[in-house]
This record gives structure tokens, C-alpha cells and sequence, in this order.
């Protein structure tokens, strides 16, 4: 047993000596002793609260679409105050090591506190908690948020393990870094668990890193440090030498995320969006999976090809697959195509891939091209996780689900967050490269609904409920006549729930097309002189593209959205509105799986005077929550009066507005007009209001009637004059401005 008051250590990267000094109290009272943190003398740690905490929490999933907290809090409602006490203690333990980057402090309490509340005798946060939670050590990437699901599951069956070793093992265990290295790693997690465990219990032997791929970069680029004697394929070990012999050299603390130490191993970053995640079929063998991981390969099956070289595009290839395989079905041989040009061009270094084998998952990253193995085979490098498989039951229904239904190679990126987690090689623990994190932001606070209230004059309970729709759903429409504000309030709404540049319009018109939308080929120039088609995102595509690497919402508002052939500009989207946590095939990238983020939502506006709402088929129907808004219905209603405030009753507007409104009649109800026609800042004369009505009414009405009543007739019934005799409006219309001058 190594005792580490008298080894050398490492001197410990970050500023984080609360974290260091709760994270070990949590494995000398925790692991060790079975007491809580939060409630000292109250022994929770132990197999019969981890055993309960597992039938609710694990067995118990719930992939409904509510928010964590409010799944959660159904999951433990039969709970015992211990299991949740437990919960809340392993929920603190995650977010802990988070930097402000990842998770501001006080977000940190309110992931927690909940869980305390829903206990009959609740328990205060611990205030040694609260202050380490403003330290922080590592940034978890999005995955410290989209996956803190999957962190507890893991920590749950990990503790679940942990008491069925004896007492006096798990005293030993705990004593010993390496025996807690050993222990930690065979039963196995994400590594944001594992990884965090090992720091935590001991920061003098395990760098501050929870990013596999880093520190497997970090060691090859200072493996000439290692002692001969010493050198091996101990991970960890070599990284404590190779920082211990920096120490020596440097005569200070070693963060391999500053300069000169960053330099020398230059972690690859691609740009957002760029890494792949690959779905690779297993050996026709499966005994043949073994000689893929212990030779670090994967293969596939290439014996008819020829030889390919590194100036082989997909042309090329389709050609010759077309020479070499004419035997097979054209659908067979167009995927064959795709499968090698997929394995020889399209997979670059640093992506991740996957196999499965008798119900498991084996997860790598690729470290080189591709090149030809024995037999003809297409063979490529790759840096297996671990050397043992995770169960698919571990996965989500999303993952397992694009797992199970791939047949040959294929992009399943749609999945990389999760396949990332598995792997921890989306997480960055370098603080100092990252931006300042977005304050999270609760779109129910009272206060900022009350902002938004003032803002658009409109009922602050009305948009509470607007604000929960949309949080829920994820698609909504808004619909009613014109003139009642959609589009603005779609604007509006969206940059409440999320930051301006994560909001993208688009407006639909009757030429809109699925290419418009989605993706399609478009005009581009390809050489000197010449011009070609390009596969070119839409809106759509690239929004999604900005979801998955951003954990902020980010929000597509369609305006006039029944102005286009919908089954047409939505294609695939049809299914993916419905079914959140599935993946399709897009038309023009059959290669790709593609998915809609739960971060992804859609707020669409529809004018009823182009088509009634009505007419829209089920299928619509089904994918969207729909929200009137209705010149003679609140809060529209009221909009107007509420606009002008104080002025409201002596200005002429409201009472017109409610006489062209009355004149309209009922069975005309999607024709009436909305307030903000009197809105504008020529309405505030009885001029402007003349003219508005001439000009931008009258014609609307006009072409609405067309075929029921002559222009004469709709002039008679609906003209300024009319409207005013039947409101009581004097003849010269003022304005309360033209009033008070």
C-alpha cells in the first residue's frame, strides 16, 4: 500500500482547494463510512438506499419530454427521504468540479435544492458545498447538462457495486490510489464519472482532467520523459511520472491546458460540427471482433474493388463499384458505393465509431487514414475506449434504437453528444480556452415575464402560458387574421427564450421547397471559369447544425407558414417533429442520420385571411400546438387599449377599431382586423388614419369580399365614414396627441 503522506505527489493544476477537500470527504465519509455529507451522522451510503435509489431512478427511466427536475421528482415521488437525500448528494458531487463556464454557482445549488425540498424533513445545502461550488475545476462541455442523467445512472450502479466489497477491502481500496484507480476503472462509467473520482480522491496522483482523448495526446507528446524501466500501457501511471518529472524540471504546478505544455501535445480542435460519429458493421465473425481490438483496426470487406488511392473520389469509386459488382441489385451496389467512399475519404482522424456485438457497444476514436489490409480488406486504425464492451441497455432509446437499425456503414452524428460522453472526449478541461457560459436563465421568472409583459402590452398569465407551451412542445403555431402581431410577438418570444444569434427566420411563400429548407444542390462555382452544383444547407440544416454543439436553445420561426405546400418544403421533417429522440435519412444524404436536438424549436405564425386554419390536415394538426391570437379574443383584444395606456379613453382608435371589427361578420371571423394597423406612427393623426384606412384596409376588405359586394358596397359598409358614425367617433377624427397640441 503506498502511503501518500510520504511519496512525492503532484502538485495539484487548479485552484480548488474546497473542491479537493469535499471531493475527499466524500470518499472517507461516503465510500468509507456510509455517512451523509449534508446531514452528518446520517448514514445513507450504504447497499440498501443505493438498492432503492436504483428501483426508482434506474429501472424507472422516463424519456418523457418534461424538464430533468420535473422527471425526476415523478421518479422519486415514493422515495424515501434517505434515497433522496442520496440523489441530492450525488447531483452536488456532478456539479462540484464544473467550472462557472460549465455551471454558474448558484445554478449549481438550484440543480440541488429541489430534490432536498421534496423531502418530508428536508436538509439545508452543506455551506462547504455552496463554497466549493464557486471554485470549480474542469469545464463538462454540453454533456455536464444533456447527459447529468446518464452521470447518476452510472454513479448509482457504481455504488450499487461498491457495497457488495467488504468493509475491511474498501477501507484498503480507499487508502491506495491505484487500488481506487483499479477499482474505479473495472466497474467502469462515463468517464466524467470515473475520471472525476479518481481526481477527487486523489489529486496528488490524477491530473485534473476528465477528456480521455487529451490525456492519452498529453502522454504520447512527453513519452521521451518516461523511465524505461516504467514505460508501459499504465495510462495513468505514466502520466503521474511524466508530471512528477515536469515538477522537478519546472520547479512548479504543471497545467497541460497553458503554455509551454499545451504546445508540445496541441489537442486537435476541430471546428464545431466537423467530428463524425460512424456506425461500422461488426465482423461477419463475431470471434473477429477480438483481433479488432487487440489490434486497434476496423475492417471492412473490399476483395472486387481495385486499388484505390488517395485522389479516389466518390465518382470514382461509384464507377468502379459499378464494374466490379454488377452482379448485385443497383440499390445494393448505390450502397456499397456510399459504404466505401464513406470508409476511404469521408472518415477523418479524431472521429468516433461504433460497433455492436451480441447486444454491446465498442466505442473508438480513428488516429489515421485508411489503408488496405490483408485479404483486400479497407482497414483503418482506431483507439478503442476500453477493452470491454458497454451494454446497449445503458444507452438511450435514441442511440440503441440508430444502433440497431444500421445495417453497413453510416454517419450516425446525430448521437455523437452521447457517444462522446462514453468516451470523454467532448469534454475540454481547459478553463482558460473558454468562453464566459451564458447565465442560465429561467424563462418563467416572474420578473422577466413582467418585462416581456410591458414590452408587448400584452397579459403577463397569457404569456406564462404561451411561454410553458413552447417550452413543452417545441412547436407551436400562431395563428389568426392579419394585423394581430405574430410575427413580432414570434420575435420577441424567441429572443426571451434565447440569445439573439440562436434564432434564425425564415418566411415560406408558395415556391418554397424542400431544398429551400432542408438541403438541396444549388449554382456554385467548382473551377476556374466553370459552375456546378453544390449540396448546400438550408435553414433548418444549419440551425440543427449550431444545436448540437450548443447547449443554449436555439429557435427557427417560420413566418406565413401556410403560404407553402408544406408535405413538400417538410419531407422527412413530417416524422422528426413527431418522434424527438428518432433519426432519419435525408433525401440528399442518405449517408447521414439526421435528428432534431431537444434544444431545437419551432415557432410558426399563420395568417388566416390566406387560408383558414381549418384546412391544415391532421398530420400538421398533430406536430403543433396551435395559439390564437384574434382581434375580438385577449390578450388581442385588449392590445390597443393597452398600448396607448392613459390615452386609451379619449382616443378614437379602440372604438374604430372595435366598430370595423363588429361590421365584419361572424361568419367572416378569420377577416377581422387586428390592432396593429392603428399602431403605426402615421395613426397618430386624423389624417394618417385616413390614409391607412384608404390605402391598407379598404383594399384588404376588398379583395375579401371580391364576388359578394362591389367595391361601392364595401366602401358604403366599411369606409372610414361608416365605421366612424357607428362607433360615435366625432366627424374630425383626433388623435389624443392631436388633442393635447
Amino acid at each position: 500500500m503506498i502511503d501518500p503522506s510520504t511519496s512525492e505527489v503532484l502538485i495539484p493544476a487548479r485552484d480548488d482547494t474546497t473542491v479537493r477537500l469535499v471531493g475527499r470527504a466524500y470518499i472517507d465519509l461516503g465510500f468509507g463510512n456510509g455517512v451523509s455529507l449534508f446531514d452528518p451522522g446520517r448514514r445513507i451510503w450504504n447497499d440498501k438506499t443505493v438498492r432503492e435509489l436504483y428501483y426508482h431512478y434506474n429501472l424507472q427511466t422516463d424519456e418523457g419530454k418534461e424538464s430533468f427536475h420535473e422527471k425526476l421528482e415523478r421518479q422519486l415521488a415514493k422515495a424515501s427521504d434517505d434515497a433522496k437525500l442520496l440523489m441530492a448528494e450525488l447531483m452536488a458531487l456532478q456539479a462540484m468540479p464544473l467550472t462557472k463556464n460549465s455551471l454558474k454557482p448558484s445554478s449549481k445549488a438550484d440543480r440541488v435544492k429541489p430534490v432536498l425540498d421534496w423531502m418530508d424533513q428536508s436538509v439545508e445545502l452543506p455551506d462547504q458545498i455552496v463554497a466549493a461550488f464557486r471554485e470549480g475545476t474542469w469545464n463538462g462541455g454540453t454533456g455536464a447538462h444533456t447527459m447529468l442523467w446518464k452521470w447518476l445512472f452510472d454513479a448509482v450502479e457504481l455504488l450499487g457495486a461498491w457495497f457488495n466489497v467488504s468493509p475491511p477491502a474498501r477501507s484498503r481500496i480507499i487508502a491506495d490510489p491505484w487500488e481506487w484507480r483499479d477499482w474505479i476503472r473495472g466497474a467502469g462509467g462515463m468517464p466524467s464519472l470515473t475520471e472525476a473520482l479518481l481526481y477527487l480522491g486523489f489529486p496528488g496522483y490524477f491530473l485534473p482532467i476528465i477528456n480521455v482523448e487529451h490525456k492519452r495526446k498529453i502522454r504520447a507528446a512527453f513519452s521521451d520523459l518516461l523511465p524505461e524501466q516504467i514505460a508501459g500501457d499504465d495510462l495513468d501511471r505514466d502520466l503521474f511520472e511524466i508530471t512528477l518529472q515536469l515538477q522537478r524540471q519546472y520547479k512548479d504546478r504543471i497545467d497541460f491546458y497553458k503554455p509551454p505544455f499545451r504546445d508540445e501535445w496541441q489537442p486537435t480542435v476541430r471546428p464545431p460540427g466537423e467530428r463524425r460519429a460512424w456506425y461500422i458493421p461488426p465482423p461477419y465473425n463475431d470471434a473477429e471482433i477480438g483481433d479488432w481490438i487487440e489490434n486497434g483496426v476496423i475492417t471492412i470487406s473490399a476483395g472486387r474493388l481495385g486499388l484505390l488511392t488517395s485522389a479516389t473520389d466518390r465518382a470514382t469509386i461509384r464507377s468502379m463499384v459499378e464494374s466490379a459488382y454488377g452482379h448485385l441489385d443497383y440499390a445494393d451496389r448505390a450502397e456499397l458505393s456510399m459504404e466505401f467512399h464513406s470508409f476511404w475519404s469521408l472518415m477523418q482522424q479524431d472521429d468516433l465509431v461504433a460497433t455492436v456485438t451480441d447486444d454491446h457497444l465498442w466505442i473508438g476514436v480513428l488516429k489515421h487514414g485508411a489503408a488496405y489490409g490483408p485479404g483486400n480488406e479497407l482497414s483503418r486504425n482506431v483507439d478503442w475506449y476500453s477493452k470491454r464492451p458497454i451494454s446497449l441497455a445503458r444507452l438511450s432509446a435514441s442511440l440503441r434504437l440508430e444502433l440497431q437499425r444500421s445495417v453497413s456503414v453510416a454517419d450516425i452524428s446525430a448521437e455523437l453528444t452521447e457517444l462522446s460522453q462514453f468516451l470523454g472526449v467532448e469534454a475540454d478541461s481547459a478553463e482558460d480556452d473558454q468562453e464566459e457560459a451564458r447565465p442560465e436563465f429561467d424563462p418563467l421568472d416572474p420578473a422577466s415575464l413582467q418585462g416581456l409583459s410591458d414590452r408587448l402590452h400584452l397579459d403577463k398569465a397569457w404569456l406564462r402560458e404561451l411561454v410553458s407551451l413552447v417550452r413543452s412542445r417545441k412547436q407551436v403555431v400562431l395563428y389568426g387574421p392579419p394585423g394581430t402581431g405574430k410575427t413580432y410577438l414570434a420575435q420577441e418570444l424567441a429572443e426571451h427564450l434565447t440569445d439573439r444569434d440562436a434564432v434564425t427566420l425564415v418566411q415560406f411563400h408558395p415556391s418554397y421547397s424542400y431544398e429551400d429548407f432542408i438541403e438541396g444542390f444549388r449554382p456554385a462555382p467548382v473551377g476556374e471559369g466553370s459552375v456546378g452544383f453544390v449540396l448546400t444547407a438550408g435553414p433548418l440544416r444549419d440551425l440543427v447544425r449550431k444545436a448540437r454543439n450548443d447547449s443554449r436553445p436555439h429557435i427557427l420561426i417560420i413566418d406565413e407558414m401556410n403560404r407553402a405546400h408544406l408535405a413538400k418544403v417538410f419531407g422527412e421533417l413530417y416524422f422528426l417533429l413527431e418522434y424527438r429522440n428518432r433519426s432519419v435519412r435525408l433525401q440528399y444524404s442518405p449517408e447521414e442520420s439526421f435528428s432534431l436536438p431537444e434544444n431545437v424549436y419551432i415557432i410558426g405564425t399563420m395568417n388566416t385571411a390566406d387560408r383558414s386554419i381549418a384546412l391544415f390536415d391532421a398530420a400538421i394538426r398533430r406536430r403543433f400546438a396551435f395559439e390564437e391570437m384574434h382581434p375580438e379574443e385577449l390578450p388581442v383584444r385588449d392590445l390597443l387599449a393597452n398600448w396607448l395606456g392613459e390615452e386609451a379613453s379619449s382616443d378614437p382608435r379602440p372604438a374604430l377599431l372595435r366598430a370595423l371589427n363588429g361590421a365584419i361578420p361572424e361568419s367572416d371571423r378569420d377577416f377581422k382586423i387586428g390592432p396593429s394597423y392603428l399602431m403605426r406612427a402615421d395613426a397618430r393623426s386624423g389624417d394618417g388614419i385616413a390614409r391607412i384606412w384608404r390605402h391598407d384596409l379598404l383594399p384588404l376588405l376588398e379583395e375579401h369580399f371580391h364576388g359578394r359586394m362591389s367595391r361601392s358596397d364595401v366602401h358604403d359598409r366599411f369606409g372610414l365614414e361608416a365605421i366612424r358614425l357607428a362607433a360615435g367617433v366625432p366627424p374630425r377624427i383626433q388623435t389624443q396627441e392631436q388633442t393635447s397640441t
